[in-house]
């Protein structure tokens, strides 16, 4: 009787269901999609817990010692860029659109760098308005959930496009929202703030060539300028070459079009790049101007090889099937490092085999030859496959980025082609092929993990499926991770192979298959993204940054190996002399950082007498190391010890502005750098300057007086000097494009000081010197904004006009 209840309920309940997802699918699969980032998201979003792995701040000083152990369960290593480098930049940027100030430069970091031309602080994206607006703690959490759900309604519409079922749709849709990408960079913003665009991008293109209709590459332009200003430009290079490549790919698959219909198609696609990203510009050319000449731009020389972490083994792909080979990253297991996991090729167990059955389903090859092409090809570029990876790679922009991350190509190919796999199953529920398909997926896995593993990992596993611990064996993680694998496999052969030949049992397949893959990405997205109360989490004000922050005026600042690193200083309103920040320091900064350390411009890790004249000449006053910690070197003296850290006072830091009594013209770069390293060059009375500078007038030897800061903004430094002869005025901060100088308001030659300063020739007298930047390529950025935006205009009024003329 329980049985025939049972049955007569659903068979009341099943109807319904039906009408309503016949009547209204996308806004049920709009609903189901935010409570699925809901669910993911709920102590950000409910609770107001910070989206931050702020936790890993706590390995040095000034927090180390008042750090709990309970900070373990918020630990993801791989995210260590977000509290030294992103969350620093939001915290800025908020504070100066707040203030009205327009954020042209960031004087926090690298002695004063470009800030409106980084990127990665995506100014214009839809997705950091919460940021600006809202408190900033909710405002990370609403950001994130717009993307996941934005990324996953996008693939929803494009798979309902191309004429798939709802439940087909909506797996996809999930496949896609909690893939490994969107999971692993969520924190990071701008990763998913360009990559939840894709699949709308690509749904607009198969209107675009299915129908040739302008409206729809109108708005694709739309889409491509959210695609460029949302702040990572390798995720835009791969996100715009998968848009044209599926245009050319599915315009030569079409059915019935002739050639001049597939040639309109090509024409709205290009003419909707092309729009989008004049309409980006504004961004775009300040960002291009800014990394001329830099550090970055030398390494991005070489980028498809030079970079930490852009190689990515073959073996990688086995996380396709298994994503915790290597473990999560709050187990703190370093099995095969960190640049692997961030390089997980994970859209789930259910959906990775859906899309093998999709591919060994005959039928709609049309449509599914475009994703089989981006799947294989976005796998096959990120393990850097011979052949394959050097023809690519040499690619125009493609040779100036990290394309490990072309991957994002693959795990979107998996959920779309999961979609056709789900389809063709729920049509054909008992087929030979299901069975098949099941079989040798699930044998296959078990064969490579048999084949890369001894036995002693086995007594454990199923202790560790059930109770995770927090350090494991690497044998013990991997039978772990293929026994999820196979829990969640077995259970989508059980729904297609008992559930859906049963009446309306399709139905029930398809709401139980969204289920599962939901299950199993969630089961696969735990401890990612650690959102824990911002008391625990969020480092708080010790002793040591309270003695900083009293002393912010006095000087620079910088952290001794891992103490106070680079950025985090700009949450407490501290300058640091060290930094990440796009577009990175000049070649000039990163040279002569080369005399204070062997790595790059974001890390200070061994005092020399050397480095620490350098790091004086840059203004830096205290050095923050752990606690206990002592010096041999005279120049450096405690000007606070205490439980949370040491502070060092370094006594040849100069002040923010000065006029050195010795100016020496020197022909080249090295030669400046060579003074400035030598043992006899003191930088507090001494300057080096280039030949060229001067314009042809002797050197301003012998300068005597007094300068201090009298006005300060975010793009200007005012100086009041009073100088009893001729002689150069420095200000202590870094000299790059877009700065200019006038003495009592007329223009003055600009001066580079000290391989990286800025100075100026000052007469006798007292005088007002006034700095003043502009952002350079700002004008010309927002001009072809401008035209961008003139065009998307008419192209808008043709299309109403069109449209008035059909009505009639």
């Amino acid at each position: 009787m329980a049985v025939r209840s049972h049955r007569g309920r659903w068979a009341t309940v099943a109807p319904r269901l039906t009408r309503s997802l016949a009547a209204h699918p996308h806004r049920v699969a709009a609903g189901v999609l935010g409570l699925l980032v809901l669910a993911y998201l709920w102590p950000a979003l409910i609770l107001g817990h910070p989206l931050l792995p702020t936790a890993l701040l706590s390995s040095g000083a000034p927090w180390q010692a008042s750090a709990p152990r309970s900070l373990l369960a918020y630990y993801n290593v791989d995210l260590g860029d977000v509290p030294i480098s992103y969350y620093p930049w939001d915290v800025l940027a908020r504070q100066l659109i707040h203030s009205g100030t327009f954020p042209a430069w960031n004087p926090h970091a690298l002695a004063g760098t470009p800030l409106f031309a980084n990127l990665e602080v995506a100014w214009l994206s839809p997705f950091s308005l919460p940021l600006w607006v809202l408190p900033l703690d909710y405002g990370l959490g609403v950001a994130a959930a717009l993307k996941l759900w934005v990324a996953g309604f996008g693939t929803y519409l494009l798979v309902r496009e191309l004429r798939l079922g709802f439940w087909p749709a909506l797996v996809a849709a999930i496949s896609f929202t909690l893939c490994a990408f969107n999971v692993v960079w969520l924190t990071y913003g701008v990763f998913v703030s360009v990559a939840a665009w894709l699949p709308w991008a690509l749904w607009l293109s198969e209107r675009i060539v299915r129908d040739g209709r302008s409206r729809d590459g109108w708005w694709l332009a739309v889409v491509v300028l959210l695609v460029l200003v949302g702040g990572h430009p390798g995720t835009q290079v791969h996100v715009l070459a998968g848009v044209a490549l599926y245009a050319a790919v599915r315009t030569a698959t079409l059915a019935g079009p002739d050639r001049a219909q597939r040639l309109r198609g090509l024409g709205l696609v290009g003419a909707a790049l092309a729009v989008g990203g004049l309409l980006a510009a504004v961004v775009l050319v300040p960002a291009a101007e800014a990394a001329k000449g830099t550090f970055g731009a030398l390494l991005r020389q070489d980028g498809a090889t030079a970079l930490p972490g852009t190689h990515v083994p073959a073996g990688a792909l086995r996380t396709a099937l298994f994503p915790e080979w290597w473990g999560r990253p709050v187990e703190q297991f370093s099995g095969g490092g960190s640049y692997f996991r961030e390089r997980t090729f994970y859209a789930g167990a259910i959906p990775l085999v859906l899309a093998a059955l999709a591919l060994f389903t005959p039928g709609g090859w049309r449509r599914k030859a475009p994703f089989a092409l981006l799947g294989v090809l976005g796998a096959l570029i990120a393990v850097h496959t011979p052949i394959v990876y050097p023809a690519v790679v040499h690619l125009p922009l493609f040779d100036q980025i990290q394309n490990q991350r072309i991957l994002l190509w693959f795990l979107f190919a998996v959920a779309v082609l999961a979609a056709f796999g789900l389809e063709a199953a729920l049509a054909e529920p008992a087929s030979r092929r299901v069975r098949v398909v099941l079989a040798v997926a699930l044998l296959a896995g078990l064969a490579v993990a048999a084949t890369q593993l001894g036995g002693d990992g086995a007594a454990n596993a199923l202790g560790y499926v059930i109770h995770r611990t927090a350090r494991a064996r690497h044998a013990t993680l991997a039978l772990a991770s293929v026994a999820w694998w196979t829990i969640f496999a077995a259970a989508l052969a059980a729904v297609l192979l008992l559930v859906a030949r049963r009446p309306r049992g399709a139905l029930l397949a398809g709401g139980l298959v969204a289920l599962l893959v939901a299950l199993d990405l969630f089961h696969f997205a735990a401890g990612y993204n650690p959102m824990g109360p911002r008391a625990l989490v969020v480092p708080r004000q010790t002793p040591a940054v309270a003695y900083l922050e009293r002393h912010r005026d006095d000087g620079r600042i910088l952290g001794l190996g891992a103490a106070l690193p680079a950025d985090w200083s700009t949450v407490y309103g501290l300058r640091d002399v060290r930094g990440y920040d796009a577009p990175e320091p000049t070649l000039r900064f990163a040279r002569l950082w080369s005399l204070v350390e062997a790595t790059d411009p974001s890390s200070f890790a061994s005092p020399t007498p050397t480095g620490l004249k350098v790091l004086g000449m840059l203004g830096a006053r205290y050095v923050v190391a752990d606690p206990g910690i002592g010096s041999s070197l005279p120049e450096l003296t405690v000007a606070y010890s205490g439980r949370d850290a040491t502070v060092f006072e370094n006594r040849q830091a100069l002040p923010r502005a000065f006029v050195p009594a010795s100016v020496e013209a020197l022909y080249e770069e090295q030669t400046e750098l060579a003074a400035v390293a030598a043992p006899s060059f003191d930088p507090r009375v001494q300057a080096v300057v280039p030949q060229q500078a001067l314009g042809g007038a002797p050197a301003p030897n012998g300068g005597v007086g007094t300068v201090r800061v009298a006005r300060e903004g975010n793009a200007s430094v005012t100086l009041d000097a009073q100088l009893d002869r001729p002689g150069l005025v420095v200000l202590d901060d870094q000299y790059m494009s877009g700065w200019s100088v006038s003495v009592d308001g007329r223009p003055a030659r600009v001066v580079p000081t000290d391989v990286v300063l800025r100075g100026v020739v000052v007469p006798a007298g007292r005088h007002e010197v006034a700095w003043r930047y502009r952002v350079p390529g700002l004008p010309l950025g927002a001009a072809l904004s401008l035209a961008g935006a003139l065009a998307l205009l008419a192209w808008g009024l043709l299309l109403r006009r069109s449209a008035r003329t059909a009505s009639r």
